[in-house]
């Protein structure tokens, strides 16, 4: 099993914040490779060095989680808002559950929840594993040369807004960066 059930998840996410997101990739390390097992959306297949001289975003999420898709509405306004000064969003879709592999369901909850940003599935867990992650949703903030910068586990949304104006001005400093 990836982590503790959903239900614990508030209190996995506490001590992830009071002790640091520790398990992940840290910051100043090169981003991992994407190592998709299954189908790419709303884009042709990418590599992280495809993105050198934008900043990404590297979302790992599931879209059957709630507190990943409490965290859409954030992520499409981001993307609205900066997308045309070079920020770019992949979803790395990792299931949670069986049922989560389902290709078809997936490019239903895109459609639905209108997520335009590439996303992929990573339904082997390549890609969960290559960023040491232990948390859906989790944030990876890639800067222009492809180091990780900043990291984020947990819902981004009105719930739980604390984090978002700090990870927004990471995204307008990395943007802001030659």
């Amino acid at each position: 099993m990836k982590m503790i059930p959903r239900v614990l998840g508030l209190g996995v996410l506490a001590i992830a914040a009071a002790f640091g997101f520790s398990s992940a990739q840290q910051s100043g390390t090169p981003a991992p490779e994407f190592q998709p097992s299954g189908i790419w959306l709303n884009s042709a297949p990418k590599k992280v060095a495809d993105y050198k001289g934008k900043v990404l975003l590297v979302n790992i999420w599931v879209h059957s989680c709630i507190n990943c898709h409490n965290s859409l509405p954030t992520l499409r306004a981001w993307y609205a808002k900066y997308k045309d000064q070079g920020f770019e969003i992949v979803g790395v879709h990792t299931p949670e559950f069986a049922s989560d592999k389902d290709a078809n369901a997936l490019k239903n909850s895109l459609i639905q929840d209108k997520v335009t940003w590439a996303v992929f599935q990573d339904n082997l867990e390549k890609t969960w594993n290559a960023y040491n992650n232990r948390y859906w949703p989790a944030f990876y903030f890639v800067d222009k040369t492809g180091k990780i910068r900043e990291t984020h586990a947990g819902e981004l949304s009105s719930r739980y807004p604390d984090a978002i104006p700090g990870l927004e001005k990471t995204i307008q400093n990395l943007l802001a960066e030659k």
